[in-house]
């Protein structure tokens, strides 16, 4: 089998890990293809992808690794290799829903026992005063495609809110996501600010750790300083992430869940999990060759 892995640095864990694993399996062999250097090709006789100015149609499957500053390439390169018949482990629909935070939401917003904070996107401050009387203070403002906790800010008061929309709507010219502050119950009655991040692959939950935010944080990403530790997903939780999965129609992805006193929330559906910190909190897990055995199976069905 020939196997490649999209994505942008092949240093990045993920990314080395999928080529390490490839590389321990017999009969498998990996290529690491840059999304800076994958050139989709068509005409009225030609489907095909070039990498090295080499042909990719000898692929037997691809695992991408899409960053969200790759979004566009990556959904440009995905849709070619759908086109040649090259099993993938994310769709374009999949990627192209869960990569923004709103779009997503819409999808799931008619999802039994799917809770959501309430959202709103807006497009300009000149309603801003209207708009605001749907929230109590403190609010979450977020870019839509923001990741790691980055363009996601906690805001005190009114007046502090209308700074920072004013300051963003500037610096990024899009719609910006202004969200309900969710109050967290910790499982163990603790003031802990945290959430449950859920690792899925295909339609197995392969586990769950919850994401412990550092004192005087608010944010619970591992990138922010969060504590990980390893958590046991009930009945309940794991039928809500496959509804979630299954609706999305995503194959690899990370769910992450906010507990609250009226239930489980969901935050985001991450399309390009990373599992760094999986692995520490659960460390019988090894992602990779669960992704690697996934992406075959595909291959062979």
């Amino acid at each position: 089998m020939y196997l490649g892995v999209l994505s942008k640095n092949r240093e990045f864990f993920p990314t080395a890990q999928l080529l390490n694993e490839i590389g321990r399996r017999n009969n498998t062999r990996g290529v690491f293809l840059s999304t800076r250097f994958v050139f989709p090709l068509v005409n009225n006789s030609v489907i095909d992808a070039l990498f090295a100015n080499q042909s990719l149609k000898s692929l037997d499957g691809v695992i991408p690794r899409i960053g969200r500053t790759q979004t566009e390439i990556g959904l440009l390169c995905l849709k070619q290799f759908e086109l040649m018949g090259i099993p993938t482990t994310i769709s374009t629909k999949a990627l192209f829903i869960a990569r923004d935070k709103f779009r997503c939401y819409q999808e799931l917003s008619n999802i039994p026992g799917v809770q959501l904070p309430k959202t709103v996107l807006i497009s300009n401050s000149y309603l801003f005063e209207k708009l605001m009387e749907n929230f109590k203070f403190p609010v979450v403002i977020k870019i839509p495609n923001a990741t790691q906790g980055l363009g996601t800010i906690l805001v005190p008061s009114r007046r502090v809110a209308q700074e920072i929309i004013e300051a963003l709507f500037l610096r990024y010219n899009s719609p910006i996501m202004v969200q309900e502050y969710l109050q967290g119950v910790s499982d163990d009655n603790k003031e802990l600010i945290e959430d449950i991040r859920v690792l899925v692959v295909g339609e197995t939950i392969l586990g769950a750790m919850r994401r412990i935010a550092p004192k005087g944080e608010w944010r619970t990403n591992y990138a922010q300083g969060a504590t990980c530790v390893a958590h046991e997903l009930n009945s309940e939780e794991q039928e809500l992430v496959l509804r979630i999965v299954e609706r999305i129609g995503i194959e690899v992805a990370g769910i992450d869940l906010f507990p609250t006193e009226k239930g489980l929330y969901l935050l985001e559906v991450n399309a390009c999990p990373g599992w760094r910190a999986f692995e520490q909190a659960q460390p019988k897990i090894n992602v990779a060759k669960n992704i690697i055995d996934y992406i075959l199976m595909k291959i062979h069905q």
